[in-house]
């Protein structure tokens, strides 16, 4: 086996181009922030996130808010990219907890330092940086269908 030399070496292959041949496009930027940050949201992904999370996770929210209730407040601190609430699929309920998602780091890290604790609705809000991104509808009812499946599995109901 000692001559044995694989297909894919014997094969001579042209480099890949990292980068473009065209010139680079000049940016417009909507806020003088984004200047010195790099955003703008590049050909190459991945390079322009910012470092610090722009996502809060709110918890503790009344079960009869609204996104208006929870956009009000938080609008104060920046510019808001997102609110969501989710909600049980099969009830349609509020869960009890959302996601208020900024433009900009620093103001989510503003706002969490002012909010927390705060009341809206009728209760006390905590408020912690979001971990992941939001999931979808599919991954939603797939996680509340398996959870289900265990319990029955575990309970032994058939």
């Amino acid at each position: 086996m000692a001559g044995y030399r694989s297909r894919s070496r014997s094969r001579s292959y042209s480099p890949r181009r990292r980068y473009s041949r065209s010139p680079p496009r000049y940016r417009h930027y909507d806020d003088p922030r984004d200047r010195y940050r790099g955003g703008g949201g590049g050909p190459r992904r991945g390079y322009d996130r910012p470092s610090a999370p722009t996502g809060l996770l709110v918890r503790n929210i009344s079960l009869t808010a609204r996104l208006e209730d929870i956009r009000g407040p938080f609008e104060q601190f920046g510019p808001i990219k997102d609110v969501y609430l989710p909600r049980n699929f099969h009830t349609k309920e509020l869960r009890g907890f959302g996601f208020v998602k900024f433009h900009h780091p620093e103001d989510a890290a503003y706002a969490k330092q002012e909010m927390n604790h705060q009341v809206i609705c009728g209760r006390e809000i905590t408020i912690v940086f979001a971990e992941e991104n939001r999931k979808t509808p599919q991954e939603m009812r797939f996680r509340t269908r398996s959870r289900y499946i265990r319990t029955v599995f575990y309970l032994g109901i058939r």
